[in-house]
């Protein structure tokens, strides 16, 4: 790992004060994402044209595209920041670029790059009142020895970087802000790589994944939580209305190894895997992409482009309803008393709607 030097931008004082400061004023609202009630019917997601160009669109629930912006690189996820009709839209590992979309305008209002030797993993989350921007980052060194999880924080006045802190592992990719505490929690994926050769896994054999909560004032860890097989990355997560925490893996191991897939967790418990026979996993093919949960608080679905299906769990009882065939299905979002759904050809759809686009919809999708 790179010295503890790099963990943080300031001293652990100027960052309690500062962080503090700034979070003092949270208000109950929260910022939006793919687990957020969504009453008006919009969303976003990034998106590749035919012709490879790469773009942030917004759409209706009619499946309508609204407008769009071009971007350079690739996106993965996004946030959405209310008071400001912005898109926040984060590239893909080991991407450095982060692009600031003025909804109103269709246009790029800001252009982010992360720190040198660090680069983006695709996610990023708000505070409650939008003050603050949460995003996963690597820092490396030129060797393929060197690596550190990050948590950067930046404001949302003008994205200056406020401080950062160790995610609490390696490869820390989704991370979202608890409603009813200061708390973050991370998916830290567990799996080394570097941008000189980002699709090279360094340490299958000695990966490991977690779950990390951690204190948004002092930047500490709080609490952690590992899957019992040491080769499921924990790497996307979504929370419910009470804080209940759901994260999806993507299994590194043999071929023909089944394993759960999908876990629950609730603070000072360990990780609970939702239940499915092994057929039902196995038709999954090992990946987990996107995670909402629905409105009215009931059901949780997730995407498995890999697997071309989507799952849809009864939050109460762990089990799963059904699973529902989609072929390259990307992101997922809660509409109405069910979902909307994106995928890799095109396709928006919902129970009433199939809408096509000549696109490629990316893994994740947003309410506004």
């Amino acid at each position: 790992m790179l010295p503890n030097a790099y963990t943080s931008t300031m001293s652990r004082r100027r960052f309690c004060k500062s962080i503090f400061a700034i979070t003092a004023s949270i208000c109950i609202a929260p910022a939006l994402s793919s687990c957020s009630v969504n009453a008006s019917g919009l969303f976003a997601s990034a998106y590749t044209d035919n012709q490879g160009k790469h773009f942030v669109g917004w759409f209706d629930q009619h499946g309508k595209l609204l407008g769009s912006v071009g971007i350079e690189s690739r996106a993965h996820d996004l946030c959405y920041v209310p008071h400001d009709n912005l898109l926040l839209a984060f590239s893909r590992r080991p991407g450095r670029t982060m692009y600031v979309i003025d909804v109103k305008e269709n246009k790029i209002k800001q252009q982010i790059d992360s720190g040198e030797n660090q680069h983006f993993f695709g996610h990023g989350t708000l505070s409650s009142d939008g003050k603050l921007l949460y995003t996963t980052e690597n820092r490396f060194d030129d060797s393929y020895q060197a690596y550190q999880g990050l948590v950067v924080v930046r404001n949302t006045n003008d994205y200056k970087v406020e401080a950062q802190f160790n995610s609490g592992g390696i490869g820390p990719h989704q991370l979202a802000m608890l409603k009813h505490q200061d708390t973050l929690v991370v998916a830290n994926g567990g799996i080394h790589t570097h941008p000189a050769s980002p699709r090279t896994k360094l340490n299958i054999d000695t990966m490991k994944p977690n779950l990390t909560y951690i204190d948004i004032h002092s930047g500490e860890v709080v609490e952690q939580v590992t899957p019992a097989d040491h080769q499921l990355s924990t790497r996307h997560l979504c929370l419910s209305g009470d804080d209940t925490v759901y994260v999806g893996c993507q299994y590194q191991g043999a071929a023909h190894h089944i394993q759960p897939l999908v876990f629950s967790h609730r603070r000072g418990s360990p990780l609970e895997a939702l239940a499915a026979n092994e057929a039902q996993w196995r038709s999954f093919k090992q990946y987990i992409a996107s995670l909402a949960v629905s409105n009215d608080g009931n059901t949780l679905a997730v995407t498995s482009p890999r697997g071309g299906v989507v799952g849809h769990w009864d939050r109460h009882s762990k089990t799963l309803q059904k699973i529902e065939t989609k072929i390259d299905c990307a992101g997922i979002a809660p509409f109405k008393d069910e979902f909307i759904a994106s995928t890799g050809n095109g396709m928006l759809a919902t129970k009433e709607l199939r809408m096509n686009h000549a696109l490629h919809w990316d893994n994740h999708m947003i309410t506004m």
